[in-house]
């Protein structure tokens, strides 16, 4: 049974805090305890609460005191030398006996001058927070949250209010919680003592540079987002993790990982990070750049990210996808890892034997190549290197297999545990069998082979459900952080490895799992589990009968043609093409297929009443024109209705999902052509060149470019 709450209680008389009605006065300084101790003859502390009635007594207690003490004062102060003088010169001035005992008038007690001003103000209250009526967890408003509101909002806030300490940051208001503060009163009365106070801190923060605003945590949320990717309360928990960095006279640790996180977040200069933040010499953007760097490298990263900080019991637990056991049958205590090279560009270098080894022949360019290592829901497990240009991706993962201090066999250790990988780790496969452990990756044609048959290409498509994770990490990283979009200076070389540890760790910490919600659908999984199976039947019957030999008349596609062909809403089509992947793809197709006038540019013809023959025309070659087959039951409504399909493209045997271009016939025929707008990936950018019929030429060599 949990223990019940216990409320602190009046020093005077014994009432609890939870009894006492009306207004309550907190012991907020040793000064205001001492005296009231001797106004109420009884020990008052540091943080007790007075009751309304002991309050009240107080006051009466003190004023009766100073009232004592200022008449005693006037009655025993000593004339003047002039008044002495005149009383024993003048006759008349002496008093008789029978005179009346003559009474100094006594002085009143100092007032504090009060000013009205013309300024709009909240509710004057103390018992309730005056920005959403609570009465519950309130603390005093601090001085520069009433400054911040009074300079920003216009607003003032009377001394004594009270609010929610989670409308606060840093003493000070969330700029989003200004506007829930409610007009009471279009004038408000304070003293000249606050007055005094408010107009000098606001002439000392008048001419402050948004550095300084970002140092006292005053810029917006949606702003400092737009600067780091991150929310103040993000930043903050990022702040206590650097444990070893401290505060200087320059900077405050806040103010030097804003400027850093600005920095991943543009890819900007340093003389334009200076500019836009005012920072005094753009040389410090590279000083709080290494401290950060520094910090990360010995507080933070050593037990939150890499292969040796992970544990693989919560990996298998909480960062595995379900698809494993369902569609590959991988045992649950078996621990699985996606893994893939990228490239990050930089300059050309003037060293020749570096130069040689980091030109991508395949890319064309001067390029290193982090490894990354993540789990099948995107956490990043590790990122190793960078490596030279010049290794491909089976021999960078053997290396890391040979080396025991990287970690990941120490991690990957029992058997039966699961790499999964693209085609481009072909050449270590063999190794990582004869290792026990299985490998997934899409299957490789055969020579002289043009196509991959039914099951090859399903169970590509059962990996690829798996392996597009770390594909979406990477594209995640350098769409967030341009750091990496742009071309990397070489003096950043040395720490490339550092800063993509550093980025990998932001998007674990504050990052969202990647999911596959589609293929885990259940309708979805038996829909691919059902057709695993199943051979594709139009292809053989395609082969056989000679149709993509036999010359056929093809007509022009209109969205008045094949009226009989099954209709589908979208959560058909993405059960039809497992997945949204084609569903991007598919709209891309359709844009490049659709003329002007919205009409469908494809060629069609009909082998039989039911059986459908398109010409679709590859994305990746300009001369290359694909048949599709498409068996359909007319007048049908769902997925149910698309009977069986194929392609004449490397990938068009599949029976589970489609390839992009039967995709595109069947979401025009299906979806698309009932819309009233079908949408234009990027349409103004089709003839952007072809104004005037001129023709834009851009000299490499010219200095002006």
């Amino acid at each position: 049974m949990a223990n019940s709450k216990v409320y602190k209680k009046c020093p005077v008389c014994g009432l609890p805090e939870n009894r006492m009605v009306g207004y309550k006065q907190i012991i907020e300084t040793d000064g205001e305890a001492s005296s009231l101790s001797d106004y109420l003859t009884t020990t008052v502390v540091l943080g007790d609460i007075l009751c309304r009635k002991c309050s009240g007594i107080a006051r009466l207690a003190r004023s009766k005191k100073r009232k004592l003490e200022e008449s005693k004062n006037v009655v025993n102060t000593p004339q003047s030398d002039s008044q002495e003088s005149t009383s024993s010169s003048d006759p008349s001035s002496q008093t008789s006996k029978n005179d009346p005992v003559y009474s100094p008038q006594q002085v009143q007690p100092a007032v504090k001058e009060t000013i009205e001003l013309p300024f709009k103000r909240v509710v004057s209250a103390h018992n309730y927070c005056c920005l959403c009526r609570t009465r519950t967890g309130i603390v005093n408003i601090p001085f520069e949250a009433r400054q911040q509101a009074f300079v920003e909002k216009e607003i003032f806030i009377p001394q004594g209010n009270r609010c929610c300490h989670r409308h606060l940051i840093k003493k000070r208001i969330y700029v989003e919680e200004l506007d829930n503060l409610k007009i009471e009163a279009h004038s408000c009365t304070t003293t000249a003592e606050d007055i005094t106070k408010l107009l000098k801190a606001i002439s000392i923060t008048s001419d402050r540079e948004l550095h300084d605003r970002i140092g006292d945590f005053s810029i917006s949320k949606d702003r400092i987002r737009a600067f780091t990717g991150l929310s103040w309360e993000q930043i903050i928990e990022l702040k206590e993790m650097m444990v070893s960095l401290r505060s200087t006279a320059n900077r405050t640790v806040t103010q030097a990982l804003v400027v850093f996180l600005f920095r991943l977040q543009t890819g900007n200069s340093n003389e334009m990070i200076c500019s836009i933040l005012g920072l005094e010499r753009h040389q410090q953007v590279s000083e709080f750049s290494n401290f950060i760097l520094n910090s990360f490298e010995k507080d933070v990263l050593p037990s939150r990210f890499g292969l040796h900080a992970v544990n693989r019991e919560d990996l298998i637990l909480n960062h595995s996808s379900n698809l494993l056991q369902k569609l590959h049958g991988i045992s649950d205590n078996n621990l699985a890892l996606v893994a893939d090279g990228t490239y990050l560009k930089h300059q050309k270098s003037s060293n020749n034997e570096y130069q040689r080894k980091s030109y991508s022949g395949h890319k064309k360019l001067p390029l290193c190549k982090p490894f990354t290592i993540c789990t099948t829901n995107g956490l990043v497990v590790g990122i190793l290197g960078p490596y030279y240009a010049k290794e491909n991706d089976a021999r960078i993962l053997k290396k890391i297999l040979d080396d025991n201090e990287s970690g990941l066999k120490e991690l990957m250790c029992k058997e039966g545990d699961v790499f999964i990988l693209d085609r481009g780790f072909r050449d270590v496969k063999s190794q990582l069998e004869n290792d026990e452990y299985q490998v997934l990756m899409p299957a490789l044609k055969g020579k002289n082979e043009k196509q991959l048959s039914a099951e090859d290409a399903n169970k590509s498509r059962l990996v690829t459900i798996l392996r597009w994770v770390v594909e979406a990490v990477h594209g995640n990283v350098a769409q967030k952080y341009k750091f990496f979009h742009h071309q990397l200076d070489n003096r950043y070389l040395p720490a490339a490895g550092l800063y993509c540890r550093i980025v990998c760790f932001l998007i674990n910490q504050f990052g969202k799992r990647l999911i596959t919600t589609a293929c885990s659908d259940n309708e979805v999984l038996r829909y691919i589990l059902d057709k695993n199976s199943k051979e594709n039947s139009l292809a053989t019957e395609v082969r056989a009968g000679k149709y993509s030999r036999k010359s056929s008349l093809f007509v022009r596609l209109t969205s008045a043609d094949i009226q009989d062909f099954p209709e589908m809403t979208m959560k058909d089509l993405i059960r039809l093409f497992t997945g949204t992947y084609q569903m991007k793809q598919v709209i891309s197709y359709l844009a490049e297929m659709m003329g002007e006038t919205n009409e469908f540019n494809v060629g069609y013809c009909k082998i039989s009443s039911d059986l459908l023959k398109v010409e679709v025309k590859s994305r990746h070659r300009e001369n290359t024109v694909y048949k599709c087959y498409i068996h359909y039951k007319p007048e049908t409504l769902g997925c149910a209705g698309i009977l069986r399909y194929y392609c004449e493209c490397p990938n068009g045997e599949r029976t589970i999902g489609c390839c992009s271009h039967v995709a595109t016939v069947i979401y025009y025929l299906s979806y698309a052509r009932m819309q009233s707008y079908i949408i234009k990936p990027a349409e103004q950018l089709t003839k952007i060149y072809e104004q005037d019929n001129t023709i834009p030429v851009i000299e490499e060599d010219s200095d002006e470019d």
